[in-house]
């Protein structure tokens, strides 16, 4: 909704403890009043916020879509659309490098809605591929941490830190 993307930009700019409800409402051209009608408060829009773009169906897409494809085509098939969700959301993916080193208590519901839901989706695909045996030998929750976060850390320095004027991909 355009609440939800003008909090996004708004704590993005000013952070979500120097941006008020009064802010946001103003930017989404409504009254402070009718914003409280949609969310009873900005921690209630955040969560919103955080759900409503998340990375967790774009994992459940892509477990579904991809039952035959080799490893290396899923995991290529993962990166892109992960990277795409990211560069889509980037406002809100600079709001939680901002904020949440300072802020882990309120999101942790996130924490355990969105990406241990969906660390263990991949982990689950990551099993199903490689099978009960190569399970003993790795852990597939780590390999799907790993793939998560080599992904956020290439687009961080490519997109936010500047490096994809030196190193294209």
């Amino acid at each position: 909704t355009e609440i939800a993307e003008v909090a996004v930009r708004l704590w993005a700019e000013q952070g979500f403890d120097g941006t008020s409800v009064a802010e946001i409402a103003e930017a989404a051209g409504l009254s402070k009043g009718t914003l409280y009608l949609y969310f009873p408060s900005k921690q209630a829009l955040l969560e919103d916020v955080l759900r409503r773009y998340s990375l967790l169906p774009d994992i459940h897409l892509l477990v579904e879509d991809l039952p035959g494809a080799s490893l290396e085509d899923a995991v290529h098939a993962f990166v892109r659309r992960a990277w795409r969700h990211l560069t889509e959301h980037r406002d809100l993916v600079l709001l939680a490098i901002r904020e949440l080193p300072t802020h882990l208590d309120r999101l942790q519901g996130v924490l355990e809605n969105v990406l241990v839901p969906g660390n263990k989706l991949i982990a689950s695909y990551l099993e199903s591929r490689l099978g009960p045996k190569r399970a003993e030998e790795i852990s597939f929750v780590v390999a799907g941490r790993g793939l998560i976060g080599m992904i956020l850390i290439m687009f961080l320095s490519h997109s936010l830190l500047g490096a994809g004027r030196f190193l294209p991909l």
